[in-house]
């Protein structure tokens, strides 16, 4: 299949492209508008030369080709969105710092005497800067029960830096 006369109407036709585009939530702001606009070539190529080979009436193929890019577009959208959720680096936790840093700042601390709970309380919430609430949501502790060891934790570092 020879596409470059499908290719010559898709350049000639950029408007209908980029209107799709924005039909679709396509944004120039995007930083992927440059690929969906390629995407949206190839494909209004391919299917002008199918259309065009099936001896269909060429006045309608604008109406016929704005509904297909819209559907294409928005299965690509959902593909994304389905792999971008799948695929989360959120559940990483990039900006932990190893102990063997924080032993070097936090020198009084006795690691031994400190729960799991309270080392995490520690890493997230004092150094890490997370919120209780979020802490709570991770580990599935409620925010009082954080909170009760979080003081805890206070009394055993004050009690240790005395030493």
């Amino acid at each position: 299949m020879n596409l470059e006369l499908g290719f010559q109407h898709a350049i000639e036709n950029q408007l209908l492209i980029h209107g799709v585009l924005k039909r679709v939530h396509i944004f120039p702001t995007r930083f992927d508008y440059d690929d969906y606009f390629q995407e949206a070539v190839i494909i209004y190529a391919q299917t002008y030369e199918k259309y065009r080979q099936s001896g269909a009436d060429l006045t309608k193929f604008n109406l016929y080709i704005f509904q297909r890019l819209t559907w294409r577009l928005t299965d690509m959208l959902r593909q994304e969105k389905k792999y971008t959720e799948t695929h989360d680096l959120a559940e990483f936790d990039f900006q932990r710092i190893p102990d063997s840093m924080v032993l070097g700042t936090l020198d009084f601390i006795e690691w031994n005497e400190l729960t799991s709970l309270e080392k995490e309380i520690l890493q997230d919430h004092f150094i890490n800067g997370l919120s209780l609430v979020t802490i709570a949501k991770r580990y599935n502790h409620t925010t009082r029960s954080l909170r009760y060891h979080r003081n805890g934790l206070l009394k055993k570092l004050r009690k240790m830096n005395e030493i």
